[in-house]
């Protein structure tokens, strides 16, 4: 399974967005910062706080049906899904505001909680990095608390082995400036799912200029 988180920039639709990535041969793609659809269905499920913003959970393949999961006063650009697969697990398509950290502990620990025992998957721009001013403690907080109390574990970190704050591929460029790069777009796995992590990607700077950020794709074995 192939996971293609993207923040496509202010507004952007949900198929020519997924048309975009689609050389990327995603399976499950979160799309943060997009305008709602013309209408839902087993394949695209969306919230949002406003018509032009909200966050997309899209299944490219027929075979993965979404299934909405309703959380009562859940962030309202979190997107809860049960992915039908041969064996269903929960995705979270993310996209926090500020306070970031505490917006984001608290969606990942309701959705949690609602799984009832399913695995989650989690991806999308969670706003969150120890490299932002302001976040050195809360964001490294954050992560913990994900991997000590939900057993979810950052994929990326996890893959290249590096630390959070001192990541070397960025996944979002400040004011669209290469000489501002930030890692704030995560895909969360469980921990017993750590050995069937096959890949890992973040687009480079100069292949995708309509957004500040980068798609962010991980691979995990079925």
């Amino acid at each position: 399974m192939r996971v293609t988180s993207w923040n496509c920039y202010k507004g952007k639709r949900v198929d020519s967005s997924v048309g975009l990535l689609a050389p990327l041969r995603a399976d499950l793609v979160p799309l943060q910062e997009c305008c709602r659809p013309d209408g839902e269905s087993t394949s695209v499920i969306w919230r949002g706080k406003y018509p032009l913003q909200g966050v997309a959970v899209v299944s490219t393949q027929p075979e993965l049906r979404l299934e909405p999961v309703d959380i009562p006063s859940l962030h309202p650009t979190v997107v809860p899904v049960i992915v039908h697969a041969p064996k269903p697990f929960m995705f979270v398509g993310v996209w926090t505001h500020k306070p970031f950290n505490p917006v984001a502990w608290k969606a990942m620990s309701a959705c949690f909680a609602a799984a009832d025992g399913l695995p989650v998957v989690a991806s999308g721009d969670f706003n969150s990095s120890p490299g932002v001013i302001g976040q050195e403690l809360t964001s490294l907080r954050f992560l913990k608390r994900m991997q000590d109390e939900l057993g979810l574990v950052s994929a990326y970190h996890h893959f290249y082995g590096e630390e959070p704050g001192d990541e070397t591929r960025a996944s979002y460029y400040h004011l669209f400036k290469e000489s501002k790069p930030f890692h704030i777009d995560y895909c969360f796995v469980p921990e017993s799912w750590l050995d069937r992590l096959a890949g890992m990607e973040i687009g480079n700077f100069a292949d995708w200029p309509k957004s500040d950020h980068r798609p962010l794709t991980v691979d995990i074995k079925d």
